[in-house]
């Protein structure tokens, strides 16, 4: 019998993380602020969507989604709805908001929380207009802190971060790689994407002891 088979009749408990109570993501770097989302941004998150479509495309095959402000009002809710229950608690997706004007500029996350490993993915997107500024960097650095920061200091207590896209996707590829994570898998020719056909998909990792949480950057060592 594989592992798998093994795991489905008799479930382990891993590590048994489980997320804080509350689940609060309200984060401040020098020019952006990192929010959950309320209804009243609906309308902003629809509208930068359908301005950026053309430049989250082909990478982000969510967005066509956003049709509708129905539509964009119904993923905020799930949003609000996602970080309510800690007892379902795996995904939630928040916005990145530009200090200095207000306006929303991208958004950001934490997806597939393994509990068994304390473990989870992030990604990110920014609107057309304000690409070339950093601030997919230092939204995704602020978010590493959050997620690797124990419970007591306001954050999600876990121990890894994940971070994946295709190789073709050189713009969001640099990111991981600024902060200085570990690249750590190649799959080939794992990922389709629309104009580019198979691609390579890769995958970088950080762990809570390589990260510095109040800096918000690589740590020089372990210790």
């Amino acid at each position: 019998m594989n592992q798998t088979a093994m795991g489905m009749n008799k479930p382990e408990a891993g590590l048994g993380w489980t997320p804080p109570e509350p689940i609060v993501c309200r984060l401040e770097t020098p020019r952006l602020l990192i929010r959950s989302y309320t209804l009243g941004d609906a309308p902003a998150l629809f509208g930068v969507v359908r301005d950026s479509l053309g430049h989250l495309l082909p990478w982000m095959t969510w967005a066509p989604g956003h049709t509708s402000l129905e539509f964009t009002t119904r993923y905020v809710t799930e949003q609000i709805l996602a970080a309510a229950d800690p007892d379902t608690f795996d995904n939630v997706g928040v916005g990145i908001f530009e200090k200095e004007t207000g306006e929303l500029v991208g958004g950001i996350g934490v997806h597939d929380v393994r509990r068994r490993t304390a473990s989870c993915e992030t990604g990110y997107w920014l609107r057309h207009d304000r690409v070339g500024r950093g601030y997919a960097t230092e939204a995704c650095a602020r978010v590493l802190s959050w997620a690797l920061s124990d419970q007591a200091a306001g954050g999600l207590g876990l121990r890894r971060v994940r971070i994946f896209c295709s190789a073709a996707n050189i713009a969001s590829g640099r990111i991981p790689e600024r902060l200085g994570l570990t690249l750590e898998s190649r799959q080939r020719e794992e990922v389709y994407v629309e104009g580019f056909g198979l691609t390579d998909r890769l995958g970088w990792g950080v762990m809570n002891w390589e990260w510095d949480c109040v800096g918000h950057r690589r740590a020089s060592s372990r210790g």
